[in-house]
């Protein structure tokens, strides 16, 4: 692993797990999508970050913009379960503390995804459309096709 504090493929999945079994499993597609979007945007650690402090920080990329919505619009009921869970307080967090913490990294990307509409899709075509629709947005450069592939990252993980 190259960084973003990861060890390992398998340090992935149980962090998104408990993260998931901590605010919600998103119909049972949450784990998938959260490791899924990490293959993505980081090749799951794997794809070094050229601008740490910049853009987009830690295994899921969250940038400022969507770090400060996010600790603005969170749901109180997760806000206390993340408090008792993982002693985790949204309002007092820098955005930095990203960097280097895939637990802080799948908490506000469940968070991000939980404050967007439907369910997460069942198909790995679905939750690209999905991620490519509220993660990505039009305005970025990634393209469902390319999520897929990266997929294939977390394939193993996830079944």
């Amino acid at each position: 692993m190259k960084g973003y504090g990861l060890t390992s493929p398998n340090q992935a999945l149980e962090i998104a797990t408990k993260v998931y079994e901590v605010l919600g499993n998103g119909s049972g597609y949450a784990v998938d999508l959260l490791l899924e979007t990490a293959a993505q945007e980081t090749k799951l650690g794997n794809y070094p970050d050229r601008t740490p402090t910049g853009a987009g920080v830690g295994l899921c990329q969250i940038d400022p913009i969507l770090f400060k919505d996010i600790q603005n619009r969170a749901r109180s009921a997760d806000r206390d379960r993340l408090k008792e869970s993982f002693n985790v307080d949204l309002s007092k967090l820098p955005h930095r503390d990203l960097a280097y913490s895939p637990l802080l990294s799948f908490i506000f990307c469940r968070l991000h995804y939980k404050l967007r509409p439907g369910a997460i899709p069942e198909t790995l075509e679905g939750r690209a459309n999905y991620w490519k629709k509220h993660y990505n947005t039009v305005a970025g450069k990634g393209r469902p096709e390319e999520y897929v592939r990266s997929a294939e990252l977390v394939r193993g993980l996830i079944g």
